[in-house]
């Protein structure tokens, strides 16, 4: 009897993106880009953002990132590289080939603004 065929699965390049930019978003350090953002963006503005290349079973990552000042830029990377990788490789399957990482920016902390506190109160 012939073993029925298992078929395929493919993985979009838009869903690693999205994958990439939460594990991102995830790790303390990460400043929010705009006011009232997550720390990245969802959706299409996500791409501005994160770049992935999916070649086969394998993936390379490039992520642009703002740090908030005070935390060690090299550690905030570094958890970046390692977040991004293990969660797209536990997600997914495919095999992370690397997962650069540029600081574009580094942030104070805003103060939240009086019109904000007015809003919430």
């Amino acid at each position: 009897m012939a073993e029925p065929q298992k078929g395929r699965v493919g993985i979009s390049r838009d869903v690693v993106t999205a994958i990439a930019g939460i594990a991102v978003s995830e790790v303390d350090g990460i400043a929010n880009l705009r006011p009232g953002d997550k720390a990245l963006r969802r959706g299409d503005g996500l791409k501005r953002y994160v770049d992935t290349e999916v070649e086969g079973e394998t993936v390379k990552v490039t992520v642009r990132i703002t740090i908030l000042y005070g935390n060690p830029i090299h550690r905030v990377a570094k958890e970046v590289q390692k977040s991004v990788k293990a969660e797209i490789e536990r997600m997914t399957g495919l095999h992370v080939t690397g997962v650069d990482v540029d600081v574009q920016r580094l942030v104070k902390a805003e103060e939240p603004r009086e019109e904000e506190e007015e809003e919430e109160a």
